[in-house]
């Protein structure tokens, strides 16, 4: 009903996003599912095959590529779901066809398997199922076509770190390789990639896309990762809690544990999805400087971009960015807003500023006075930075205003180079007018929040909410506030991302939740002790109840 009803049903469609109010919904009508097949945007053209459309996400994003697209859907409902989010689009077909029963003379430029390999199993039945249906796919392919394919890692972090695996919603169950015959099943990549190879492909190339293929904000490629010079641990740990399918508590926080893994050359290994490409051509492969790409487009559509990470040199990495809608433009001013968009820039090497934080705040024992120091030091550098622009600045209070060309200057968006030096990256936000800097440490505080799966123990009493560690950072900094002033930030802050977001916010409710919510402040291994230590206690109750009952006869 909702895409029946809807009048634009494009990629970037903000009616379809003000629809995204559950995990389902979000997953068949958010921007960011194309965003899979985004780097391989130039080279969709020709005759595509979809296998496994779905409700259309895919499709809709490959019929705006311009090529001449069959989608092939198993299920009657979905593909006619399908068929009416691309109904403007003529270059379309949607059929509704098992893969196995599909017959077809053709052969194709390119054919997709986005979440549908791991179903083989169900609707292959004979030899190894997901062998024969590469095998099929191969010989639907032009002699230089490619296969993409994107599909869970068995072995992904995330399911470690106690996350249920997507199809059977039970942790461990992928990795201790408990699937039957006839389920779905997940493969690690060197499985994959030696299926490929048994299917007839002569070259794959594999991708990690952050935090997995649904609703991807980074890709990294192997280049990426091997690359000394280029930081791919933080796109890996800056999306973690982008998972919206991520459990509240974790046997540990993957946001600490991914530097490892890109330091150690595993971390495509453990990527929680892959997304592959196959093909017969080698001269076909990507194009070996693309080190990663990251998105935008959980926002308005004139707001949605792309950052493309390339190796010039051996040394020299360069970003360059791009709007993803005819109707941006490289600087939009609107009611409180200016976005902007820097088309190029070199890269900065360096450590993000927000590890430091992460640090101490994951850390048991850690202190208030910890992060308040750390957002004093913060401060310095706001009024040295400044002050080389020839600007004074005063942050002796929280009310001080400072200029909105500082609205996006938080610490998520500094760099501490190797020799220690602080360096801003990513000015795409102007505020139109001054600001409070307590509303500065307020979003720069919210993003920290958004960053971490879990907290460690504190040494010291807070209210344990967003609003409470705020204010207790606050206070640690001497900046007493009192809850109008942090009612306004929060005010504030819900209306920019209106703003730049394109949808209606519930106001009230968010600012409450972010009074009354708990901070995760467990691991599995804590939450496990507190389990056992309510089951002692219950033992007890029961325990000392059988002895006032024993008494009692007695």
């Amino acid at each position: 009903a909702i895409i029946n009803q809807a009048s634009d049903l494009t990629v970037l469609s903000a009616e379809l996003r003000q629809h995204c109010t559950d995990w389902p919904s979000l997953y068949h009508l958010s921007n960011s599912r194309a965003n899979i097949l985004r780097p391989f945007e130039s080279s969709l053209h020709g005759n595509i095959l979809e296998i496994g459309g779905g409700c259309g996400a895919i499709t809709r994003y490959l019929g705006e590529c311009k090529g001449s697209v069959l989608t092939l859907e198993g299920s009657a409902r979905r593909a006619a779901i399908a068929r009416s989010r691309t109904r403007d689009l003529p270059n379309v077909t949607i059929v509704a066809a098992n893969f196995e029963q599909f017959q077809c003379n053709e052969q194709f430029d390119i054919i997709t398997l986005i979440g549908v390999l791991e179903y083989a199993n169900l609707f292959i039945s004979h030899g190894n199922p997901p062998l024969s249906m590469l095998q099929r796919v191969r010989s639907l392919l032009k002699p230089e076509g490619k296969l993409i394919i994107a599909i869970e890692n068995q072995l992904g972090l995330k399911y470690f770190a106690g996350a249920p695996e997507d199809h059977f919603g039970k942790s461990m169950y992928g990795i201790e390789g408990r699937y039957q015959n006839d389920q779905q099943q997940t493969y690690g990549r060197q499985a994959l990639s030696e299926m490929l190879k048994q299917a007839g492909f002569l070259y794959s190339e594999f991708m990690a896309p952050f935090p997995d293929y649904k609703l991807p904000v980074s890709i990294v490629t192997e280049k990426g990762f091997s690359c000394k010079e280029f930081d791919a641990a933080a796109l890996a740990w800056q999306s973690v809690k982008r998972d919206h399918q991520l459990p509240s508590v974790l046997a540990f926080a993957p946001e600490l544990v991914w530097p490892s893994l890109v330091k150690n050359g595993v971390a495509l290994d453990f990527s929680n999805s892959f997304l592959v490409v196959a093909g017969d051509s080698v001269n076909d492969k990507a194009d070996s400087s693309i080190l990663a790409w990251h998105f935008t487009t959980e926002r308005s559509k004139e707001f949605c971009k792309v950052t493309r990470f390339l190796q010039r040199t051996n040394r020299l990495i360069e970003t360059y960015c791009y709007p993803l809608s005819p109707d941006s433009l490289n600087q939009s001013r609107r009611r409180l807003l200016t976005f902007r968009i820097q088309e190029k820039a070199e890269y900065v090497q360096g450590r993000p500023l927000p590890q430091e934080l992460i640090h101490i705040v994951t850390c048991d024992g850690w202190r208030i006075e910890d992060v308040g120091n750390f957002f004093k030091k913060y401060l310095e550098y706001l009024v040295s930075y400044a002050s080389e622009q020839g600007v004074s600045l005063n942050v002796s209070s929280p009310e001080s205003k400072i200029p909105g060309e500082y609205f996006d200057l938080i610490p998520q968006n500094i760099i501490v180079g190797h020799d220690g030096k602080w360096n801003v990256i990513d000015q795409e936000w102007v505020l139109n007018e001054n600001m409070p800097v307590g509303w500065l440490i307020f979003r720069s505080l919210l993003t920290l929040i958004n960053s971490v799966t879990r907290f460690g123990l504190c040494t010291d009493e807070f209210a344990n909410t967003a609003f409470g560690f705020i204010k207790a950072v606050f206070k640690a900094m001497c900046f007493f506030v009192t809850e109008e002033q942090m009612e306004n930030y929060g005010r504030l802050e819900l209306a920019v991302q209106e703003e730049v977001g394109g949808r209606k916010l519930e106001v009230d409710q968010i600012l409450n939740s972010w009074r009354t919510t708990s901070l995760q402040r467990l691991n599995l291994n804590q939450a496990l002790i507190e389990h056992n230590g309510r089951i002692a206690s219950l033992n007890q109750i029961v325990s000392n109840r059988d002895e006032q009952i024993a008494n009692r006869d007695k």
